[in-house]
């Protein structure tokens, strides 16, 4: 069985945000909307 990949710390980061984006906006999936605020919202 193949295993997954591990992320980075910044990618790890970035998905938290934009499924965060999609909980606070009660949807039921984080889609590309979702992770393009989550880049913009990025401080780094």
């Amino acid at each position: 069985m193949a295993q997954s990949p591990e992320l980075t710390r910044d990618l790890r980061e970035t998905l938290e945000r934009a499924f965060h984006a999609a909980r606070i906006r009660r949807h039921e999936y984080a889609g590309l909307e979702h992770l393009l605020l989550a880049l913009l919202d990025d401080p780094g």
